[in-house]
């Protein structure tokens, strides 16, 4: 048996507390611990919980949010008020009659008071220049997209290529023939709600439940009819609605643009997001335009309007999209950093009805829209709750960065906040960050692969700089790893010479001892060029001030690969192709034009 209880909640920082209201479904058997659990695994990947304490008020009264605000505004007049349940106690003997309780969750985003000061000593005039050169071009990219063609015509062939090769290119991976790369980093390192729909739709141990599977199979049937309306299909639009657990609306932006359908989600700032958002053709090439296209400017759009400009202020504004035409469907994930990325997180399934015995086709489109249904809801979830993060005006905004905001230290989890990119690009993965526990500024980067072995014998030589963890992000993302290392005050190569003129003598005797040392082991480095390679201040020698800061590409001969898609500033000096094995004669060349 399945009972649903009601609460509110609020992170134990920052005060006076800010509740939302939710509720749970638990077996009323079970004790307060695994109620904990429960609560724990429903928010820890919206607000990084790791604890959480349940209270019971001494007053049994109506509670709600705008209640719970009133009365119980701290952390000391709770506990005057209220009392902790002890974990070892039943669920239906705390909780014998319909009431609400009272949850306080603990987090690893840290009050306002710890993040560094204006006149500390780890914020630089660099710092401020790459923020404020952060903001004013995000303002003037949502600008761009409000004084751009609507969705429906921005979507078009000779519309898109314009864009694309323009300052307010979707991040998509489609580019203009002559316009700027559009790759990013993995969608899912902004909001881990689209790693685990990953998970989960790849997951063939989800159990999806059998209304989800007959409403997919009458989905099924329903698109395999052609459509000779350019308009949606209403009745696979209400099987879809049927299926997602949503309400579809169709809402019109202040600027008159709208997407076919939304799903509406309040947020405390009485400002409706969308965590869903749906572009549907009755059949392929209905309108001229592909529908995950123009649902991607349909995000764009509606995010960048103005009355979504507090929502915008506070988060990178994750959203699922979907592409219909006819019998064909592709789900996206959506989010606005300092630009659109958007990136597809399956490909254009088929869900017509082809093949007769073909009972797998229902199970795996099912269990990938019930996969959506389930990350939809968190995100539902993600978007009641908002808030605005703490951050101090001279530090880069949180919503542009990473969700990520640990790292594993002697197992210990160790705090951080952003302080910037350390590329000036919108896709830069590696970043300056202040540690929150000593107040040290060090680098945070996130890879896929990396020389960690490489790393940590340079710097035992002292010719890199000290690694502090390597570590797993987690199921949900995949392989991704992070990389937090000491942060080198210094030059790299790139900024401190011209690239018309020859390193120093000194630089490149200082650089080949270096490889010396790492050739010593066996390693090789795949990627020497100048932006990888620090002088860092100080009186000591030139070749005691070298210090290699990516490892990346690093491993043993014949190991290791370069990746596809290799890029040229890589591929012309190496002599290397995408995808070759790396040697020691890459490593060579690139020294030779080092």
């Amino acid at each position: 048996m399945v009972q649903k209880l009601f609460f509110v909640a609020a992170l134990e920082h920052p005060e006076p507390f800010k509740f939302w209201q939710s509720s749970i479904s638990i077996d009323p058997q079970c004790d307060i611990d695994d109620l904990q659990e429960a609560l724990i695994t429903k928010y820890a990947s919206i607000h990084h919980i790791f604890a959480a304490t349940i209270y019971k008020p001494y007053q049994s009264h109506r509670l709600d949010n705008d209640v719970a605000n009133t009365e119980f505004p701290d952390k000391q007049t709770l506990l005057q008020k209220a009392t902790s349940v002890p974990m070892e106690d039943l669920i239906q003997q705390v909780f014998p009659v319909r009431q609400t309780f009272i949850v306080i969750f603990q987090n690893l985003t840290p009050p306002v008071s710890v993040v560094p000061a204006e006149n500390s000593e780890e914020i630089d005039d660099e710092t401020n220049d790459v923020v404020t050169q952060l903001r004013q071009d995000f303002t003037r990219y949502v600008d761009g997209v409000m004084k751009g063609k609507t969705p429906s015509s921005a979507a078009k062939s000779a519309n898109y290529d314009e864009i694309q090769a323009s300052a307010a290119a979707l991040l998509d991976g489609r580019s203009a023939k002559n316009g700027p790369q559009t790759a990013a980093p993995p969608i899912e390192l902004y909001h881990p709600v689209f790693g685990r729909f990953s998970e989960l739709s790849n997951c063939p141990d989800l159990e999806v439940p059998e209304n989800v599977l007959r409403d997919t199979a009458e989905l099924l049937r329903s698109v395999s009819t052609i459509s000779i309306r350019e308009a949606p299909r209403d009745e696979g639009t209400r099987l879809l609605t049927k299926i997602l657990g949503i309400s579809l609306e169709h809402v019109v932006n202040q600027d008159r643009t709208s997407a076919d359908y939304l799903s509406v989600q309040h947020t405390p700032f009485n400002i409706n997001a969308a965590p869903f958002i749906g572009e549907v053709k009755g059949e392929m090439g209905n309108g001229g335009s592909d529908p995950s296209v123009q649902v991607s400017f349909s995000y764009s759009r509606f995010y960048c309007n103005s009355e979504r400009a507090q929502i915008r202020a506070v988060s990178c504004c994750p959203a699922f999209l979907v592409g219909i035409a006819g019998p064909w469907l592709v789900i996206l994930g959506a989010v606005l950093t300092s630009r659109t990325i958007v990136q597809r997180l399956s490909p254009f399934e088929w869900l017509a009805c082809s093949r007769v015995l073909d009972s797998e086709q229902v199970h795996r489109i099912a269990r990938r829209l019930y996969a959506l249904r389930l990350s939809i809801e968190q995100l539902g979830e993600y978007y009641r709750t908002l808030s605005s993060p703490p951050v101090a005006s001279h530090l880069i905004h949180p919503r542009f960065c990473p969700s990520i905001n640990h790292f594993s230290l002697d197992g210990k989890q160790i705090p951080f906040v952003y302080v910037h990119p350390l590329e000036r690009d919108p896709v830069s993965v590696t970043f300056k960050v202040i540690r929150l526990d000593t107040k040290q500024a060090i680098v945070i980067k996130f890879v896929r692969q990396y020389g960690h072995a490489a790393h940590v014998w340079m710097s035992e030589q002292g010719l890199a700089p000290k690694l502090l963890s390597y570590t797993s992000l987690g199921d949900h993302y995949g392989n991704l790893h992070l990389v937090a290392m000491e942060f080198v005050e210094g030059q790299t190569l790139d900024d401190a010479y011209s690239i018309s003129e020859p390193l120093p003598a000194d630089i490149q005797n200082g650089v080949r001892r270096a490889l010396d040392i790492l050739a010593e082991k066996k390693f090789i480095f795949g990627d020497l060029r100048r932006p990888n390679v620090i002088l860092a201040n100080g009186t000591d020698s030139i070749e005691k001030r070298i210090r290699f800061v990516d490892f990346d590409w690093v491993g043993k001969e014949g190991e290791f690969r370069y990746p596809f898609h290799l890029a040229s500033v890589v591929r012309n000096p190496s002599g290397a192709l995408e995808y070759d094995l790396i040697t020691r004669e890459h490593q060579e060349n690139m020294f030779e034009q080092l």
